[in-house]
């Protein structure tokens, strides 16, 4: 596996203007590509479309929804028997609808209680946390001195989501790439 360092970039002028810096601070065309990376669901990579089930902040949302389904319900079915109550012709329509409106209104709320932002360290392919598309350089650092040099420059040139990799390396291209998984983010170009 070779070691690599990656950028997203908005637009192709500094991502352009990144690949001449590379090349004059003596990295080798073979070190270096770029590719277009489609935005997150887009992939095709789940069997029933998308790229996974659900993603890493997503994980927790069916227990949730599912609770709050039960509460809602619940309260849906006290208030539903209070107006049956007050208004005994149709009463046990209006119970019925109160419980129904009550779990759909629980669950709402509790799927949506139950998502988050997804934490890049816990991705996984089956719950991934994924950046968003646009062009990305990569640089293979494998050569001695170059990992350093190859951060400083994509800060430079104004990368986001500058992070490391392991991939397979070839023909100037991250063989295996995978935008389930994102690299690990680097905080400040110069940290090892």
């Amino acid at each position: 596996m070779a070691k690599l360092v990656v950028g997203r970039f908005d637009a192709i002028v500094p991502a352009n203007r990144l690949l001449e810096a590379l090349r004059e601070h003596g990295f080798a065309l073979r070190e270096y590509g770029l590719f277009y990376a489609a935005p997150p669901g887009q992939h095709g990579l789940y069997p029933l479309g998308g790229d996974a089930h659900s993603d890493e902040g997503a994980k927790r949302a069916g227990r949730t929804a599912a609770a709050g389904a039960a509460m809602g319900g619940a309260t849906g079915l006290v208030l539903g028997v209070a107006a049956a109550a007050a208004l005994p012709a149709g009463g046990a329509l209006a119970a019925l609808a109160a419980t129904g409106l009550g779990a759909y209104i629980g669950s709402l709320y509790g799927a949506l209680s139950g998502t988050k932002a997804g934490d890049p360290a816990r991705a996984t392919r089956e719950r991934p946390v994924e950046q968003p598309g646009g062009l990305r350089v990569v640089i293979c650092v494998d050569r001695a001195g170059t990992e350093a040099r190859a951060l400083e420059l994509l800060a430079r040139f104004g990368a986001k989501d500058i992070g490391r990799a392991k991939g397979k390396w070839r023909q100037r291209l991250w063989q295996d790439f995978d935008p389930r998984v994102p690299p690990q983010p680097v905080e400040h170009p110069d940290s090892r």
